[in-house]
């Protein structure tokens, strides 16, 4: 049975922030996998939705959940704590981040809604980073934590190809 989070989607989490944003302020969500902390775009095209179906393919990684039917497309979900070999938790993963739209979309589990971050210091130089993200991270930020922003096309169709092979 499909739970779409529409009274806390991203865009209604946006929309309830009272502070006001200038025009060229760019807003951007974070969240966590294990101890990586990743940002996205506040503009790019996503979803949160959680207690959905998800369809196991065999002879797959770990890290490749299966699929979930949204609105009659085929998303694949990926377990990104066990791609980046981060150690076994209980399943505590309620959500699935649903990132673009038709034959572009992914989704992957998280254990907490993405938030809303602010005052984001861009850094010239990027952190050093895993092996597994070295050819897919476009940027970082600082504000608290290092965030990391994520060529999302290239590192999934990576995830992609390596679940072909």
């Amino acid at each position: 049975m499909s739970n779409t989070l529409t009274d806390l989607s991203l865009a209604n989490l946006l929309s309830q922030d009272s502070t006001p944003h200038t025009a060229n302020e760019e807003l951007r969500y974070g969240f966590s996998i294990g101890t990586l902390h990743f940002v996205y775009d506040a503009s790019i095209a996503c979803e949160l939705i959680r207690a959905y179906s998800i369809y196991p393919v065999p002879n797959t990684p770990r890290w490749m959940l299966g699929l979930i039917n949204l609105r009659g497309g085929l998303i694949p979900v990926f377990n990104l704590e066990n791609y980046f070999d981060f150690p076994e938790q209980p399943d505590t993963h309620q959500l699935l981040l649903v990132l673009g739209k038709g034959e572009k979309a992914v989704a992957f589990q998280l254990k907490d809604y993405p938030e809303l971050l602010k005052n984001l210091t861009k850094l010239t130089v990027l952190p050093p980073l895993i092996p597994k993200l070295e050819n897919y991270i476009i940027g970082a930020y600082q504000a608290g934590n290092i965030w990391l922003e994520l060529d999302k096309e290239k590192f999934f169709t990576m995830l992609g190809d390596k679940v072909c092979l």
